[in-house]
């Protein structure tokens, strides 16, 4: 199901400028772009507004200035991007907004291939949110246009394909050993239902080269379950033989030093995701059941 950007975030500069800035949610814009991003601040300069945040590039350190925009994209918003590139030392100007006129695309398109600075480029972003049930929503930063610089930073192969090819082969593996349901790949996440009201996610994140597995509860009063849950910290925490990260209404584990590109570690990486899938069914089905 679609989600309205509106719906989660009532104002750009209050609600969704914050979340953007986490730092998992600046990662997840860094995959989608190719481009390992860390936020320093939100800029007061050039006229901009408290919606916008200046990044740095890690490899590079150049600057990289994000303009957000709930809504459609407008005249005023191109001619902010154009003052950024004439007046800021950016290297890279992202655009986010919930939709691109076609007009605004081209304009960007036309700015990537005719301007003559060394590596200035400009990124157009369209933003959407998916949720399925009453889980978590799952954003997605899809590209409408991007500059030539950025694109030859991209790795390859391409992401999504590689994504895939790397939980294809993981459900295979699940299916296989026919010990949970079929799962269905999704971008950089699949989901394993074991309750009407209790999935276990797995996801990766290519940038950051890690793994993980999350408790996602769906139905009313999710975080409430989750606090219920948190009271028996330390008693999961054993079972599991793990510390968890306990935050925003779910239960994370993440493994480290997890290259989605590297296949020959795939095996281990699937070998380390089905064995926490049975922990965490074996520590959290009884317990979500008595909630």
């Amino acid at each position: 199901e679609k989600v309205d950007l509106r719906e989660v975030w009532a104002n750009a500069a209050r609600d969704f400028t914050p979340w953007l800035a986490r730092e998992e949610n600046i990662a997840l814009l860094s995959e989608a772009i190719g481009m390992e991003l860390s936020v320093k601040d939100t800029d007061k300069s050039a006229g901009s507004s408290p919606t916008d945040i200046v990044c740095r590039e890690a490899k590079t350190c150049h600057r990289v200035y994000v303009q957000i925009q709930l809504d459609k994209t407008d005249n005023e918003h191109l001619g902010k991007i154009i003052a950024y590139a004439s007046k800021l030392d950016a290297v890279t100007i992202i655009w986010i907004a919930q939709k691109f006129k076609d007009e605004h695309r081209v304009a960007l398109n036309w700015l990537n291939n005719n301007n003559t600075t060394k590596n200035l480029g400009f990124i157009g972003i369209e933003m959407e949110l998916y949720r399925i049930d009453n889980s978590p929503i799952a954003p997605n930063f899809k590209i409408v246009s991007q500059n030539k610089w950025a694109k030859t930073t991209k790795q390859v192969p391409d992401l999504n394909t590689i994504r895939l090819e790397y939980w294809t082969v993981f459900c295979d593996l699940v299916e296989k050993r026919g010990e949970f349901k079929p799962a269905i790949p999704r971008n950089n996440w699949i989901r394993h239902s074991i309750l009407s009201n209790f999935k276990l996610d797995m996801g990766n994140d290519s940038i950051r080269k890690t793994i993980h597995i999350n408790v996602s509860l769906t139905g009313s009063n999710t975080k409430g379950k989750i606090a219920k849950l948190t009271q028996e910290k330390r008693g999961i925490e054993q079972e599991v033989n793990d510390k968890l990260d306990w935050k925003e209404g779910t239960i994370y584990l993440k493994k480290q030093n997890c290259d989605i590109y590297d296949k020959d570690s795939w095996a281990e990486q699937h070998e380390w995701l089905y064995e926490k899938l049975q922990v965490f069914h074996r520590v959290f089905t009884e317990r979500i059941k008595n909630l």
